[in-house]
């Protein structure tokens, strides 16, 4: 505990000489009457009324204390540096093609798309992430949030096959790229991240067109991861946006490799953490009763602890 103005605290020799005062200053006697007997001088009850006149001295200590404003000082606070991950999403119908070995029962690239996630996103608990579904077009499913369950609850929404093919069939990634830029760019605070989750190619960032896909990414901060779920060579185009924005490109081909993936991403984006000075508070309470009790002491003493005006 400190100070804030510990200049005030010079004024505790008030109350001090007060007090030494009170007792040392002549005072009438106490006297105690009884019938037939020489009164007694009564010192006792004059050193309880010694005392009770020295209370307000008391209470000019503890009033000179907070005046001094006393602080303590908490444990620094430990925050982390946000990152806003959008998770995009590839929900074309290839997706439902079967993924790894199925000794376990039938999984497909979605349903392991879907576990590694979410496992993913709860390990990275205090980061930002949204969820974008693309296939011909792409929807922003869920908002950049921290509440990353709400991820999980679209699970049943978003399967391979929920939209029609006449309006869903397809797998432009470069469109997908760019809109999930455009909401991450919404963020004024963090880092900002994509992790593209696919099992196809794309002529939309085909050469040319990957130019003007990659500088929009560039422009906004973007860092791009992207996973191949299949064991095709990953497309120079894709490698060349990812690498460029300073992420990776990835195959995946089984559930492990994909878990495997995901560590990979944890390990090139580790989580920064910001230690903040130690923050000071006021610090009042190790005075609060013995005030009060000075106060209520004194108030009682009003009611007759003095010396007789006669």
């Amino acid at each position: 505990m400190i100070f804030l103005h510990p200049q005030w605290l010079a004024l505790l020799a008030l109350p001090v000489i007060l007090a030494f005062y009170e007792w040392i200053r002549p005072g009438p006697r106490v006297a105690m009457p009884f019938d037939h007997a020489r009164p007694p001088r009564g010192r006792f009850v004059r050193g309880l009324i010694l005392a009770a006149n020295c209370l307000p001295a008391g209470l000019l200590a503890i009033a000179i204390l907070f005046l001094a404003h006393p602080v303590t000082f908490n444990p620094p606070e430990v925050e982390r540096q946000l990152t806003n991950v959008q998770i995009v999403l590839d929900t074309s119908g290839s997706m439902t093609g079967v993924y790894g070995p199925q000794t376990d029962g039938k999984r497909t690239r979605f349903d392991a798309a879907m576990e590694s996630t979410l496992q993913f996103i709860r390990y990275r608990k205090g980061d930002a992430f949204g969820l974008t579904i693309f296939s011909r077009n792409f929807i922003h499913w869920v908002p950049l949030t921290q509440d990353v369950e709400a991820i999980a609850l679209a699970r049943p929404f978003i399967s391979p096959n929920v939209f029609p093919d006449n309006l869903w069939g397809g797998t432009l990634i470069g469109k997908a790229l760019l809109g999930a830029s455009e909401h991450l760019a919404e963020q004024a605070q963090g880092d900002r991240m994509i992790i593209l989750i696919t099992d196809g190619e794309s002529n939309d960032i085909k050469p040319p067109k990957d130019s003007a896909v990659l500088a929009e990414l560039q422009a906004k901060g973007v860092r791009v991861f992207a996973i191949l779920m299949t064991d095709k060579p990953v497309e120079p185009a894709l490698i060349g946006i990812a690498r460029s924005t300073g992420g990776e490109a990835f195959n995946a081909v089984t559930p492990e490799a994909l878990q495997s993936v995901f560590k990979r991403i944890d390990e090139m984006k580790k989580v920064v953490v910001l230690q903040k000075q130690p923050k000071a508070s006021d610090y009042y309470d190790p005075f609060f009763v013995p005030g009060l009790a000075l106060l209520v002491a004194a108030v009682l003493a009003l009611f007759g602890l003095r010396y007789n005006p006669w």
